[in-house]
């Protein structure tokens, strides 16, 4: 049976990390995280204990959809909790990661001067991961 051609997959996430836990992210943003641990707390994926806390917030998108739809998605989630990520600038890391998966390695990303714009006005880093992937790393589990 042949495998489907690859495609790109891209999706964005708000990552939180700094002191305390992310309880006290979720009280103040006032959004279940889409995962979330604390230091200490047992990595299921290698048995070991985190050493930071995380507070992650996922768009929630399908994977085949743009990362520029991933974040539109999530600034609009977050936009309404603006004055609340502002008052996290201080003490918090706050990141819009974006990640892709890409079957050539050939790809570009560009962004208008609006969305960052946005991104910007909520205090946020951007972070992009693009990942080139072969058929054979296809099925491969990820880590």
């Amino acid at each position: 049976m042949n495998d489907p051609p690859l495609t790109d997959r891209e999706y964005a996430y708000l990552h939180v990390s700094g002191p305390g836990s992310h309880e006290d992210i979720t009280k103040v943003l006032r959004f279940r995280p889409s995962e979330a641990w604390n230091v200490g707390d047992t990595n299921p994926r290698n048995g070991k204990p985190f050493r930071k806390m995380a507070w992650i917030l996922k768009s929630d998108l399908d994977d085949t959809r743009g990362v520029r739809e991933h974040i539109e998605a999530l600034l609009l989630l977050l936009g309404a909790r603006s004055e609340e990520l502002r008052s996290m600038w201080l003490d918090y890391d706050l990141t819009l990661s974006c990640v892709g998966h890409y079957p050539r390695w050939n790809h570009g990303m560009t962004f208008d001067r609006e969305l960052l714009r946005q991104v910007a006005s909520l205090g946020l880093a951007m972070d992009f991961d693009f990942y080139y992937v072969t058929e054979r790393e296809r099925d491969e589990p990820e880590e």
